[in-house]
């Protein structure tokens, strides 16, 4: 096989693997999530703007619509402050009503906004 035509190869295969979420979804639609009343649930991002997963989350809920706080927990002082109050280590951390959610989990997000 010709270098160039394998480097091709090699550059789709990466591309594939880094977007395997999105075209799962789009292969395999979720089903539609029921109906709910934006603003009842006090939904609370502990994030850097580095950390992927955050970005991931704060996509997550743009997506769904869902109102949130975006606390960062290395450049102010408060955040810092209720981070370490929280006692996690890592980031996101996300607070929904009374539920602590560590890392990024869309499925753990929904049974918790769901929950009320």
């Amino acid at each position: 096989m010709p270098r160039p035509i394998f480097l091709l190869l090699i550059a789709l295969m990466g591309g594939l693997y880094q977007n395997q979420e999105a075209i799962n979804a789009w292969l395999n639609p979720p089903p539609p999530k029921p109906a709910r009343v934006p603003g009842d649930d006090k939904v609370t991002l502990y994030s850097t703007v580095w950390c992927g997963y955050c970005a991931k989350t704060r996509r997550y809920f743009a997506d769904n619509d869902i109102a949130y706080e975006d606390i960062d927990v290395e450049h102010t002082g408060a955040g810092q402050a209720a981070y370490q109050k929280l006692g996690a280590n890592g980031v996101p951390i996300i607070v929904i009503n009374d539920t602590v959610i560590q890392g990024y989990s869309p499925d753990k997000i929904d049974a918790a906004l769901s929950s009320e």
